[in-house]
């Protein structure tokens, strides 16, 4: 032992570096046998990994394994296949997984992967390239960040069941808009000659004793005919709403209006059958609302008529209510009552479907199309609103209504006080001088015939660009107003608007213009008001209410157009 540090004394200097080798080396072999383990559990935790996925859905998923540098480890058996892919070339470069993706997805799919978070799974759909193949293709990180997960899901079948039902969707939406063009025409093509039936009606009754057969057959064929007007209203009423087509008319409302609406159209009516017929009113602290009035009065005519058609005696009531405000609207409660025949409690769940009645001897005894019913409800639906039916057989129907409406904004001004300074002029045709633009011979005929018994002075043109000329060879303020037929040769009705409001004279922009025409839907007038006109008069014409609404005009309560 001396012996060794003696040695070690006379040459430490060498042993030293030998030692330091040694050391070295212990250390070398240390880190490969380290290296070594840690690569064989790394391999290990790859095949982990590729073999829980891979047998997750082995049929679907085709998966690319790679680490933090992108470089390929495994790709999943067949993937080459699929794609129709060079392994070769893939392992080399990742990128080349461009080419299995069609053009038009790769900008979306980069987009989205440059706004991935790294955190959550990131999916994209995507079409391959030169076939008709889906796939989605999902991107996750492991836990470790050591790798990234690519599969890629066969959803093609998906895919192709999402691309008919747009299909479907658009086939669709097609048959509803060609029904809707239809339908608009078909209504312009019936009201058309609608018109002209009431109006040479409304004629002949003037011109035969009213004491005579003769007035009672017209009168008659008045019945009739307008009988045929709602029904053409209905139907159309029905197939707009449902293609989505009905659009409401909102403005402000007197809700005490519809008893003087409702009295007239129906008090006489239900009295004659010995019916006692009720209105009332509770609870309101307003007056004034904002809604579609015609379509609201629409509903009440419904209800109404159905409770007078089913009630031999008894009662008829309707009541409205203000069931509660709530900022700034009311919860309006419409109930319509009788003591008729009542109904079967399982008919209730048919009554508002369209041409829906209880049985065959409904029809037969009562008349009626069966649509009334389900106009009711859809436009209780269409305003966001509830109807609810109660019925007992032979005992009476009471149908309520729940609407939540808006409070009309200032009701001091809304009401119908008289202006200061301004006084209420009751409206005639007499002595006005009006240019009628209409190229229907009929419809001339009527318009010229009844507005010349009331006292007007009519001048007659055919085309929109006649009414331009007619409207230029006279001084500023010779005519009281235009009647504005909107469907004419040469120039419609809308364009000649237009072009009138154009001229450099000073009653260009003032003179009043109301459309004429058989479009007689909310979108309609709406159009009319927009491109110039003032108002817009649907046909067939009813020259009674026409007055009462150049009445409203001419006092400052009608609407200006919109330039």
């Amino acid at each position: 032992m001396s012996d060794f540090f003696v040695y070690f004394a006379k040459n430490g200097q060498n042993i030293f570096f030998f030692v330091i080798i040694i050391v070295v080396i212990v250390l070398a072999i240390d880190i490969l046998v380290w290296h070594f383990f840690h690569l064989r559990s790394g391999e290990k935790q790859v095949k982990d990994i590729y073999s829980r996925i891979f047998k997750q859905e082995q049929s679907q998923k085709y998966i690319l394994l790679r680490n933090k540098d992108f470089k390929i480890i495994m790709v999943s058996d067949g993937f080459d296949d699929t794609f129709h892919v060079d392994l070769s070339l893939l392992k080399n470069d990742v990128d080349y997984l461009e080419n299995i993706i069609n053009q038009e997805d790769r900008y979306t799919l980069e987009k989205g992967i440059e706004k991935w978070n790294h955190q959550d799974a990131f999916s994209y759909l995507f079409k391959q390239k030169g076939t008709e193949q889906y796939f989605t293709l999902t991107i996750s990180i492991t836990k470790d960040k050591k790798y990234t997960i690519l599969s890629f899901r066969d959803d093609t079948k998906y895919q192709n069941e999402i691309n008919d039902l747009k299909q479907q969707l658009v086939r669709a939406n097609e048959v509803s808009d060609y029904k809707a063009t239809f339908l608009s025409k078909m209504s312009h093509e019936i009201r058309t000659p609608m018109n002209g039936i009431i109006g040479m009606l409304t004629l002949a009754n003037h011109d035969v004793s009213q004491d005579g057969q003769a007035a009672y057959h017209i009168h008659k064929a008045q019945e009739i005919s307008q009988y045929l007007l709602s029904l053409i209203n209905e139907v159309l009423d029905i197939s707009r709403m449902e293609a989505g087509k009905l659009e409401l008319a909102v403005k402000p409302i007197d809700i005490y209006q519809f008893e003087s609406q409702l009295n007239t159209i129906f008090r006489k009516m239900i009295e004659e059958k010995n019916i006692q017929f009720n209105i009332e009113y509770h609870d309101f602290d307003v007056r004034y609302v904002m809604g579609d009035e015609l379509r609201i009065m629409q509903i009440l005519v419904n209800l109404v008529s159905n409770a007078y058609k089913f009630t031999e005696h008894g009662e008829i009531k309707v009541t409205f209510r203000q069931m509660y405000r709530a900022k700034d609207n009311i919860n309006f409660m419409m109930k319509v009552h009788d003591t008729g025949k009542g109904m079967k409690r399982d008919f209730i769940y048919y009554l508002f479907k369209p041409f829906e009645q209880e049985n065959a001897e409904i029809s037969k005894n009562y008349g009626g199309s069966g649509l009334g019913m389900a106009i009711t409800d859809q436009l209780v639906r269409l305003m966001g609103g509830e109807i609810i039916v109660e019925s007992l057989q032979g005992q009476g129907t009471d149908f309520t209504v729940f609407l939540d409406l808006p409070i009309a904004s200032n009701q001091v001004e809304i009401e119908d006080k008289p202006q200061v300074g301004k006084e209420h002029i009751p409206f005639t045709y007499a002595g006005k001088t009006i240019l009628l633009a209409e190229d229907n011979e009929i419809n001339a005929e009527i318009c010229l015939s009844v507005l010349e018994q009331k006292g007007a002075y009519v001048e007659h043109v055919q085309t929109g660009k006649q009414a331009i000329e007619q409207f230029e060879n006279h001084h500023p303020g010779y005519y009281d107003f235009i009647l504005m037929d909107i469907h004419m040769p040469e120039m419609d009705g809308y364009q000649a608007t237009q072009e009138i409001r154009k001229l450099a004279r000073q009653d260009a922009k003032t003179v009043p213009i109301f459309a004429l025409s058989a479009d007689a839907y909310v979108e309609n007038k709406r159009y009319s008001k927009k491109i110039g006109m003032n108002g817009h008069f649907s046909k067939p014409i009813d020259f009674e209410q026409m007055a009462e609404e150049l009445e409203d005009f001419f006092n400052g309560r009608g609407d200006e157009y919109e330039i």
